[in-house]
């Protein structure tokens, strides 16, 4: 099964999590089931309360690199900066507090995760932070027209990215400075090697390690004179300019279909990815129709195996697939080209929740998804909810989940007037066929 950056494995929760305080009304409103706590963020002479989605980097508390950054910000602890770009915003622990600190400041937060886009945007408001916009993005890709140049810049870095993002992220980002700006980063301390050589490889004049902490690094980058011909030089090798996921990709894998028939798809770094993961879609490949549904939904499709699998198994089918990480989604479109599979009868559609995916009176015959150990047990029951509205009067879904997950939330999964039965496990791994009772 897939998981998140910094999500906690499958089974029930830990007496710890118990313990944490309840998400806020306002919070519930705005993230529905993914909604999980509320904790106090102590930085810049404030105390910020946020709520905290379930499924996102840091659930159980604010992250160190956050609070050492936030602790080393040089002149913006105390000047505030015209216009601030918070890079993979989260739940927004790392630039809220600035925007408060400093109501002049233009904050603009990016996010790639659908799901932190909506949980720090919900923050803003709660906050009454009117100077601030969260807007979803990959990378610098989706920046609106205008937004730069930013005083400073913030980056809390991945610790799967992969260094060609690293790299980019730093020459890039300085790029969209203005010209006493900066860009500040935390990466973990591994990573300081990787910082390093890709500023020597890139020939990035005046990055510096900040401060090191027990877990965490800060650099700066300032924007000082324009790049120089040899840093452009240094760039020439590089495809990211020209492919805006390029910088990410990390191997490739396969997934046999049919004997015979197999993909091979390109996955991204940072895609946290069980190593059973392509086992159990197997399973699910197994007990897949062998009359061709007409319109099929894959919810939760990841980098493409499962939408790209039936669009091979159907090819007159129209597949819809949705995603909530717009970098899962962008090598969903990735691999579908790759593979000759795209086209008007494939739709990759970046939502949060399977409903979002669809459209108006939107029906499909077979719906095909993942139910996610991290994401909890609430988010399952409403995923399943929503396949069984968006099914066709026929139709029915069939659901991947671990034998821990069928034995734990299973009661709780199927609502009524709906029956489930299990078609196959193995491995640890399950696959339901859900679908609504006649009459209901």
């Amino acid at each position: 099964m897939t998981a998140r950056k910094g999500s906690k494995p499958a089974g029930r929760a830990a007496p710890a999590e118990r313990l944490l305080p309840l998400p806020s009304g306002e919070g519930r409103r705005a993230l529905g089931p993914y909604a999980r706590t509320r904790f106090e963020v102590r930085a810049l002479g404030q105390t910020l309360s946020l709520d905290v989605p379930a499924d996102v980097f840091a659930t159980q508390r604010v992250d160190d690199g956050t609070l050492l950054l936030l602790g080393n910000l040089g002149p913006f602890a105390e000047r505030p900066p015209a216009a601030l770009l918070d890079l993979g915003c989260g739940y927004g622990a790392l630039s809220l507090p600035l925007a408060a600190r400093f109501p002049s400041t233009r904050a603009l937060l990016i996010d790639r995760d659908l799901l932190a886009v909506r949980a720090a945007a919900h923050n803003a408001r709660a906050l009454g932070l009117l100077n601030v916009a969260v807007l979803p993005g990959l990378g610098y890709r989706d920046l609106p027209a205008g937004a730069a140049p930013f005083d400073l810049l913030l980056c809390n870095v991945p610790a799967r990215i992969g260094q060609r993002a690293i790299g980019h992220l730093l020459h890039q980002g300085r790029a969209l400075l203005s010209p006493e700006g900066e860009l500040r980063v935390v990466v973990i301390n591994d990573l300081v090697a990787t910082v390093e050589a890709e500023g020597a490889r890139r020939r990035l004049q005046g990055l510096r390690l900040v401060t090191r902490g027990a877990r965490h690094a800060v650099f700066l980058l300032p924007r000082g004179a324009a790049p120089s011909a040899e840093e452009d030089d240094a760039e020439e090798d590089d495809a990211e300019e020209d492919d805006a996921e390029e910088i990410y990709a990390r191997d490739q894998t396969r997934l046999e279909v049919l004997p015979g028939q197999a993909l091979l798809l390109s996955r991204p770094h940072d895609a946290s990815e069980d190593p059973s993961h392509l086992r159990a879609l197997s399973l699910l490949l197994e007990v897949l129709p062998r009359t061709p549904p007409a319109r099929v939904l894959v919810f939760r499709c990841g980098y493409g195996a499962l939408p790209l699998a039936a669009r091979l198994r159907w090819p007159s089918a129209l597949v819809v697939a949705q995603e909530r990480d717009l970098l899962d989604a962008a090598f969903a479109r990735r691999n579908a080209r790759a593979l000759g599979l795209d086209g008007p009868l494939l739709e990759v559609r970046e939502a949060l929740f399977p409903s979002e995916a669809a459209r108006a009176n939107e029906r499909f015959d077979l719906i095909l998804g993942e139910l996610s150990p991290s994401a909890g047990e609430p988010v399952a029951a409403l995923e399943v909810r929503e396949a069984l509205q968006l099914l066709s009067p026929s139709g029915h879904a069939l659901l991947l989940l671990t034998e821990k997950q069928e034995r734990q939330w299973l009661a709780k999964l199927v609502p009524a007037g709906a029956s489930a039965t299990a078609l196959l496990r193995r491995g640890g791994a399950s696959v339901l066929r859900i679908s609504r009772q006649p009459g209901s």
